[in-house]
C-alpha cells in the first residue's frame, strides 16, 4: 500500500512553483504584446526557427548593400558635380583664350587666369569624399595630384622647365623667348610638351591615382564601376592646356608663338570638355543602375519582412487576453496560498 506525505509546507511549495511558472509566462506575454513577436522564437517555432534565422540574415545582407548603395550614389553625385564644374570653367576659359589673341598685356591676364584654373583643376582632382579621394581610382587613400606651384618645385613643374630648356636652350622667363617661331613652338607643343602628359611621365610626375576605377557590389549579383580617375584623357588635356598658358612664358613670346599656344590650348580644352561629357554619361549610367538595384532590393526586403512576420508575429490582442487570464490565475493562487499557510492542526486539538 502506497502512502503520500501531505503537509501544508509541501502544498505551499507546489503552489509557489506553479505561481513562478505563471509569472514567467506573464512576462513573456507582456513582451509579446509589446513587440508583437514571440518571446522565445526558437522554443516556439522549433525546427522552423532555422527558417527565420536565414530570412533575417538575408534581410540584414540586403539592407547592408542598400546602405552602401546610398553612399555610392552620394559619391557619384559628388563626382558629377566636380565634372560639371570643370566643364563650366573650361568653357569660360575658352572664351578668355579667344579674346586674348591681341597679345601684349592680355597675355599676362590670361596667364594669371590659367594659373588660377590650374590650381582649381588640381583641387578638383584632389576632391575628398569620406575617407578617400573621388578621382584616385582604387588608390582611394592616396591624394591624386601634387600642387604644381609648390615650393620646392613640384616634379611636374620641374619637368616642364626641363623640357622647355631642352627644346629652346632657355627657360620660360628669358626675354629671348620672343625669338621662338610659331612653327618651333607648335612642334614643341605637339611632341616634347605633349609627352609630359602621356605615360610614363604623367604617372611619375603628375598623378598618383590608379587607372583602375573603384568597383562596388550594388546587388547580390552585380559589380559595377562607380568612379573615374585622374588619369583619364580629359583630365590630362585640361592639365596640358592650363599648364601651357600658365608656365610657358606667354608674356615673353612673340605674337605668332603666343597664338600657337592659344590655339593649341583652345583645342585641348574643347576636346577635354567633350570627353568629360562622355565621363558624365558613364557615371550617369552607373548612378541609374545603382538606383535600380536598390529599388529591387527594397522590394525583396519587404517580401522578407512579411515572411518573417508570418513566422514570428504574435497578435497583441491575443497576448492581452492571455495576460488577463494569467492575472486572474495568479490572484487565485495567491488566495489559495494564503489559506494553506493559515491551516494548522492546533485548531483541531
Amino acid at each position: 500500500m502506497k502512502t503520500t506525505f501531505i503537509s501544508t509546507n509541501s502544498m505551499s511549495a507546489a503552489t509557489r512553483q506553479a505561481l513562478a511558472k505563471v509569472q514567467q509566462q506573464l512576462a513573456d506575454a507582456h513582451l509579446e504584446m509589446t513587440t508583437s513577436r514571440y518571446a522565445d522564437v526558437g522554443k516556439t517555432l522549433g525546427y522552423k526557427a532555422g527558417d527565420t534565422i536565414s530570412l533575417r540574415q538575408e534581410f540584414a545582407r540586403l539592407n547592408t548593400i542598400i546602405d552602401t548603395n546610398s553612399t555610392v550614389t552620394s559619391r557619384l553625385k559628388s563626382s558629377q558635380s566636380v565634372l560639371q564644374n570643370l566643364v563650366d570653367t573650361g568653357r569660360d576659359f575658352v572664351g578668355q583664350l579667344l579674346g586674348s589673341r591681341v597679345g601684349g598685356a592680355s597675355a599676362l591676364n590670361v596667364k594669371a587666369e590659367a594659373q588660377s584654373r590650374l590650381d582649381g583643376f588640381i583641387d578638383a582632382m584632389n576632391m575628398a569624399f569620406g575617407d578617400g579621394y573621388l578621382f584616385a581610382g582604387v588608390n582611394s587613400d592616396v591624394k591624386p595630384m601634387a600642387d604644381y606651384f609648390s615650393t620646392p618645385a613640384s616634379a611636374s613643374k620641374q619637368s616642364v622647365a626641363n623640357a622647355f630648356f631642352a627644346e629652346f636652350g632657355i627657360y620660360q622667363d628669358d626675354p629671348a623667348a620672343a625669338n621662338i617661331s610659331a612653327a618651333d613652338m607648335q612642334t614643341f607643343l605637339d611632341t616634347t610638351f605633349s609627352d609630359l602628359f602621356a605615360d610614363p611621365a604623367w604617372t611619375s610626375d603628375w598623378s598618383s591615382a590608379s587607372s583602375q576605377n573603384a568597383r562596388s557590389r550594388i546587388s547580390s549579383s552585380e559589380l559595377l564601376e562607380t568612379s573615374t580617375n585622374a588619369n583619364e584623357s580629359a583630365f590630362r588635356k585640361f592639365a596640358q592646356a592650363y599648364t601651357m598658358i600658365a608656365d610657358l612664358g606667354v608674356e615673353n613670346l612673340g605674337q605668332p608663338a603666343f597664338e600657337a599656344i592659344i590655339d593649341k590650348a583652345t583645342q585641348l580644352v574643347n576636346e577635354a570638355i567633350q570627353e568629360v561629357g562622355d565621363l558624365q554619361a558613364r557615371l550617369g549610367i552607373s548612378e541609374q543602375r545603382v538606383g535600380d538595384a536598390s529599388e529591387r532590393m527594397k522590394l525583396q526586403v519587404d517580401i522578407l519582412t512579411r515572411q518573417v512576420k508570418t513566422l514570428e508575429e504574435v497578435d497583441p490582442n491575443e497576448a492581452a487576453v492571455r495576460i488577463n487570464q494569467m492575472l486572474t490565475q495568479m490572484e487565485i493562487s495567491y488566495a489559495l496560498t494564503s489559506r494553506i499557510m493559515g491551516l494548522s492542526l492546533l485548531k483541531y486539538i
